[in-house]
Order: structure tokens, then sequence, then C-alpha cells
């Protein structure tokens, strides 16, 4: 079998690894596989099997470059003739649709990973977009059952070609590791008296590391032996570090920045916590579990039917309740 896989971006982020993981699976089992990718540059190169072609389209803001990317990809896929082309994201999922009108191909599967889809306005519109386009596509699918409930509920979505998929994880990267434990732990000072916390994602407004530290600020006013490691980057990172300094606690929070061996930061580890203010599947969450590490999570999302436990979900934006 021919597959397609056409994505937004190759940044940093869960719909990136998952659309890396599943290719990379889909071509050992002797499928042929390309990537398309519109925006951006590879940051995920050395995780991809040498077999697979990776294209980038470097669409812009000038809507020349949008129809040069189409014109581009039509011609890339009238010679690979793929049996499914699968895209992820909304604009990838809309660009796979535009394209579909004159590029034939037998199966177009369009893929979201959350119900949020933008703020505002800018949400409402694309879920006009969705609608408007939904019978170019011949299956959506979202990542979680509350949020494709929630598409077909909006109209974006038609009840009768829709599923929700959870994310999967790969069991050989993602169990406990006692070995790790340790070396990781001396890396980085922590005592085996003390109980360490991982926060695992982008620093924005999205994953509200704010009300992370926050509810860690009152940990820490009773447990001394407490300490949080935050891994990941992003915009807030500054606004966080200040935060963690205004709060007196810069000798118990860790900020570890980005990490591509992020399943040996599970392992260091004695809990997870999940802050995030909206989120699609949480497939942290279940790399975290994957490593036998109990998860405490906001109630955002698809986190509940990842976690399947109300006893650790807490209201978001709460942090005394986190």
């Amino acid at each position: 079998m021919k597959i397609a896989y056409i994505i937004t971006s190759m940044g940093v982020g869960g719909a990136e690894i998952v659309t890396i993981d599943i290719a990379n699976r889909m071509s050992r089992m002797q499928n042929e596989i390309i990537i398309l990718y519109l925006i951006g540059t590879n940051s995920h190169q050395d995780k991809i099997d040498k077999s697979i072609e990776t294209k980038g389209l470097n669409i812009t803001k000038n809507p020349i470059s949008f129809i040069k990317a189409l014109f581009y990809a039509g011609k890339k896929l009238k010679n690979f003739k793929p049996d499914i082309v699968h895209a992820q994201m909304f604009h990838a999922n809309i660009f796979s649709r535009i394209l579909h009108t004159f590029c034939k191909f037998p199966q177009l599967i369009c893929s979201e990973h959350s119900k949020i889809i933008g703020v505002g306005v800018q949400h409402s519109f694309r879920i006009l977009i969705y609608r408007i386009t939904d019978f170019l596509s011949d299956l959506t699918t979202n990542v979680s059952k509350e949020a494709t409930e929630f598409f077909i509920k909006q109209k974006a979505f038609s009840n009768n070609k829709s599923i929700h998929m959870y994310n999967g994880i790969d069991l050989k990267k993602f169990y406990p590791n006692n070995n790790i434990r340790k070396d990781m732990r001396k890396l980085y000072t922590i005592t085996d008296n003390e109980f360490l916390f991982l926060n695992v994602g982008r620093l924005t407004p999205a994953k509200d590391q704010k009300n992370l530290i926050e509810a860690f600020c009152l940990l820490c006013k009773e447990y001394k032996n407490a300490k949080l490691m935050i891994v990941g980057k992003g915009e807030l990172e500054k606004q966080l570090k200040d935060l963690v300094l205004q709060k007196n606690i810069k000798d118990y929070v860790i900020f570890a920045g980005n990490k591509n061996n992020v399943y040996d930061y599970y392992n260091t580890a004695d809990a997870f916590v999940s802050s995030s203010a909206w989120e699609g599947f949480g497939l942290v969450i279940a790399e975290a579990m994957a490593c036998a590490l109990t998860v405490i999570a906001t109630d955002a999302g698809g986190i509940r039917e990842v976690l399947n436990n109300d006893q650790f979900i807490v209201p978001k934006r709460s942090f005394s309740s986190l």
C-alpha cells in the first residue's frame, strides 16, 4: 500500500511525533510512505526511517506560495499514486481537501488532535471552514471521543464518517527502568528521599504551567522534600522562571528545556502532573503511565478518557485543587 501523510509542520509537538511514529511503523510493515509538511523546517529528520521521503512545501503568508505548494503536492501525489492520503491538523486538513478537488486519490482521512482549533473568532471561522469542506474527505477522526462529538455537534464533522481514534505509544520505548532512574537523579542531584513531580510540555498558555507553579508553591509550604521538574520550551519560559523567583522556590524547581530522551525523564520522576487549560489526547499522560507513574491531571480535553480515574483529576485553572 502507498500512504501519503500531510501535516502542517514538523516542529515540536505531539501530533508531529504521533505522525512520525505511525509513518515509521507503516513503513516497517512494507508500505511505501511519503510525508509532506506545509511550513517551517523539519526538526525530526533523525527520527524518520530513511526509506521515507519527507518534503517541505515552504508555504508562507504569501498566497502565491500556497498555490505553488498545491500544484507541487498535486504533481508529487500524481507520480506517487497513493492509496490513502492522511492529513493531520487544521491547515493540512484544509490543504488536502482542496488538493482532493483536482488531484484524485482513493481515500482522504483528515485527523484533528483537539477540539480547540483557534481562539475566539478564529476558532469559529475554522469550524465553518471544516463544515463547508467536510464533503471532500472520506473519513474524519479526532483523538478523543469528547472532541469528536464536539465537532459532530458543531456540524463540522459528519456523524456517518467520523470516529475517535486514540493516539498510541510505543511500549518498547516507554517502560519503567530503575537504572535510568538512578543515573538521572544523580545527574540532577535529586536524593532518594526527595519526591519529584514532572511536567512535560511546551511552555504555552495551553499547558498552563503557571497554574502548576502556583500549586507547587502551596505544596512547598508543607513539604520541604518535594521538587518539580518541567521539561519543554516555549514563549512563556521567562515569565514562568520569573514566577518561580518571585515565589522564592527556585531551589525546588528545575527547568530542563527540550529533551529528545523524554522517556528518561519519566523514569526520573515519582509522579507526573498535567496542568493543561486545554488538551487534545494528552499523549504525555499515556507515556507517563506506561513508565508506571501516578498521574495528577486537570480535566482538559480527552485527558479524562486517557487517565480513566476521577480520583486524580481536578478542575482546570484551579491551583488550590491541583
